[in-house]
């Protein structure tokens, strides 16, 4: 059976939302600062989620804004090892969903792909793909894909808070991690074709069964449509972050100078904030 596997990441794709530490100056999506916290958040949980996947048989695609430089690409397409990842660069203008779906035209000649939506700074269950690769594979084999896409959701999945270290258990049916299968052709609809809360009304849609969270959100201070839901638990599914490391690039002081308080913008550290704006290569933890 011909079964082509995708995460697909929107980065920093313009956006409508507005992150709550930003200065109000230029493009937010191209902001210094914003990128250098955001490469941490990805870094530190959403590329070590993809590194730990149980079954590394996918490639991640990634959606960058064309005017990103390019030593910065090059990092967060670095962060993950042993997984292919491959930038995918959007002009403005363009509709990131409809970039993968060419990618992918080019890419393989696979009858059936699998396109799953993962946030940057969100993380996957160890055995995410692997449950994809299950079910996916099992309803093709019913003739389910060939008569429409086939949208896979995951209601079962926790938080986590990077202020506490807590972890909630959290029931969403209508969770943004969803993928969608359907049959590879110039036509397709892709994962990012309707809102995600929408996904399921719109295609055929099986829910995954699933005891163990099999995603999780992570809640930090500079996104502000993220809070803590959920009921909390002392037992996680699956721990996020890499084992004994902070978000090395969250570069958030503790005891932030009165000057940045008072314009309610945290303090920075230099380190890779420096290196960016000097045109230099980022550092990565690993």
């Amino acid at each position: 059976m011909d079964l082509k596997k995708y995460i697909t990441i929107r980065y920093n794709t313009a956006a409508s939302f507005t992150p709550s530490q930003w200065s109000g100056k230029g493009r937010v999506n191209l902001d210094p600062v914003w990128l250098v916290e955001r490469l941490a958040l990805f870094d530190n949980y959403c590329a070590a989620s993809l590194e730990t996947q149980s079954l590394k048989d996918f490639t991640v695609l990634i959606a960058l804004d064309a005017d990103t430089h390019e030593n910065y690409v090059r990092a967060v397409c670095n962060c993950v090892d042993g997984v292919e990842v491959r930038p995918i660069l959007v002009e403005a203008g363009e509709d990131h969903g409809a970039r993968f779906n060419a990618f992918v035209q080019a890419d393989t000649d696979a009858r059936f792909v699998s396109l799953t939506r993962l946030d940057s700074d969100d993380a996957l269950a160890p055995s995410f793909m692997a449950r994809i690769d299950h079910l996916a594979r099992r309803e093709i084999e019913k003739g389910t894909v060939d008569e429409q896409p086939l949208y896979i959701a995951f209601p079962h999945g926790q938080n986590f808070d990077t202020a506490t270290g807590r972890y909630t258990d959290h029931e969403y049916a209508l969770s943004a991690f969803g993928t969608l299968v359907e049959k590879r052709s110039p036509a397709m609809n892709g994962v990012y074709s309707d809102h995600h809360q929408k996904m399921a009304t719109r295609y055929n849609t099986i829910i995954a069964p699933s005891k163990d969270a099999q995603w999780c959100i992570v809640v930090h201070d500079n996104n502000v449509a993220n809070v803590l839901r959920g009921k909390p638990t002392e037992t996680p599914s699956f721990r996020v972050g890499r084992p004994g490391a902070k978000p090395r690039e969250l570069v958030r002081q503790e005891k932030a100078p009165q000057a940045a308080r008072s314009t309610g913008i945290a303090s920075r550290t230099t380190g890779n904030l420096v290196r960016f704006l000097s045109g230099r290569p980022l550092n990565l933890r690993k």
